[in-house]
């Protein structure tokens, strides 16, 4: 499940919005079918961060309402920072670590990779034991079974090349 909190915190971060307008943003920047930002969690976050005094609503003149557009603040941003350099899981699923990774510029180079090194190494053994696999099995295996490992092969080398570019970037 993605962190919602982490999503609507750094989407403030980066562009103070009123309500409607963080949910457009954040389906234009997250546009990821299975995440759905509904307003019964959307306002009471907002409620709860300002609440906490992580951001500040401001009303502004809108055109036919009224509307209240949040703010980070400095305890927010702290926040913000903490919740980006918390170490993640390795079985985290790809939207979910898409979600921390579009943070990372945030953080220092050591605590991003802090962070990754443990998926890398994770997904580094799963490509190991595919590609034993493919040696044992893969001239027995059905070709459409053979297909779909050789399928997942190219996804792990994939995503840890990702996670060494995101690991070596300045």
């Amino acid at each position: 499940m993605a962190n919602t909190d982490l999503i609507i915190l750094g989407i403030i971060y980066f562009m103070p919005s009123h309500g409607y307008q963080l949910k457009k943003n954040i389906k234009e920047s997250f546009g990821n079918p299975y995440f759905k930002l509904n307003n019964n969690v959307l306002y009471p976050t907002l409620a709860r961060f300002e609440q906490e005094g992580f951001i500040e609503g401001k009303t502004v003149p809108g055109e036919k309402t009224n509307k209240k557009v949040y703010h980070i603040t400095e305890k927010g941003k702290e926040k913000l920072l903490e919740m980006v350099a918390e170490p993640v899981e390795p079985d985290i699923d790809g939207f979910d670590f898409s979600v921390h990774a579009v943070f990372f510029d945030l953080i220092p180079k050591e605590s991003r990779v802090k962070i990754i090194k443990p998926l890398y190494e994770s997904k580094l053994q799963t490509y190991k034991e595919a590609l034993k696999k493919k040696e044992m099995y893969g001239a027995n295996m059905l070709p459409i079974s053979f297909a779909v490992l050789e399928y997942g092969i190219k996804g792990l080398e994939s995503e840890l090349e990702f996670y060494n570019k995101l690991m070596e970037m300045e």
